[in-house]
């Protein structure tokens, strides 16, 4: 069965695209320290606003640091929150989730009513007041974009385990004398892990562009700390005289962010052969 699921992946033109994408920058932000020319926040008064050339590849800021250095040291940075926050967003929606699409009732309501007063509100907006509330840094980050996607994995898990909790699999496992918790760990929660996955690989471009957003805005990475959101925002002062300042940090998260919406367009293609065969 898995290796039917990795070969319906490779089928996959945007997932081969995707994974080869997300891969590169994993490799990036893991060997940073071998990979970047320089110390990412090494100045050179003598370099200043140099464009890209042998000797600067990508050239240098307005404090003469090397670009290059700075963009492999901020694929660190981005994907670091990407996947702590994705972490607190599923260790937070999937329990509520599951015990709604579980047990139903009462419960079922409130994580419900939950999910939609926190969707009521723009994501970005959102993370801004609680970005406010716990204050800038890269830690706070991580936790207000947590909060903010975890009501997308509780309402995923809820609808699987509302369509699973009746199958005849989990009555035998009822049958047998199974506890509650044994049959959503060992029964329901297995079957539900292929729109997760999807879910998973879209959100954590989603949240690689907001985590550039709040560092844009000045409240995610501080300075000198290397990410692709605040270098964009150190560059808008020179859109016309250097213009590689924020053309490369917004190619690298467009990058990033298109390898994780095609990886994630792969994983439903190979957990759902059927759309495989319809683009064809």
């Amino acid at each position: 069965m898995k290796n039917k699921l990795f070969f319906n992946f490779l089928k996959s033109t945007n997932a081969v695209v995707g994974g080869i994408i997300i891969v590169l920058f994993i490799l990036i932000a893991l060997f940073a320290p071998f990979l970047a020319p320089k110390s990412p926040n090494a100045q050179s008064l003598q370099n200043v606003l140099m464009r890209p050339s042998l000797a600067h590849p990508l050239g240098t800021d307005e404090f003469g640091r090397s670009i290059l250095s700075r963009i492999i040291f901020g694929a660190r940075v981005s994907l670091n929150i990407a996947l702590i926050a994705s972490a607190v967003a599923l260790g937070i929606g999937v329990p509520l989730g599951a015990l709604a699409g579980y047990y139903g009732g009462a419960l079922d309501s409130i994580v419900e009513g939950l999910v939609d007063i926190t969707w009521a509100f723009p994501t970005i907006l959102a993370a801004l007041a609680i970005m406010f509330m716990l204050g800038p840094g890269l830690h706070s980050v991580m936790i207000a974009v947590g909060v903010v996607y975890w009501a997308g994995y509780a309402r995923i898990t809820r609808g699987q385990f509302i369509a699973l909790r009746e199958e005849e699999y989990v009555q035998a496992a009822r049958a047998v004398g199974a506890s509650n918790l044994r049959i959503i760990w060992r029964h329901l929660l297995p079957n539900s892990l292929a729109p997760l996955l999807v879910q998973l690989s879209l959100g954590m471009g989603q949240v690689i562009l907001i985590e550039a957003s709040l560092s844009f805005l000045g409240l995610g990475a501080q300075p000198p700390t290397p990410s692709w959101g605040s270098m964009l925002s150190s560059g808008r002062a020179y859109l016309l005289t250097a213009p590689w300042l924020t053309l490369i940090p917004g190619l690298a998260i467009m990058l990033v962010v298109l390898g994780f919406n095609l990886m994630g367009d792969g994983l439903r293609d190979a957990l759902d052969p059927r759309l495989l065969h319809t683009k064809k």
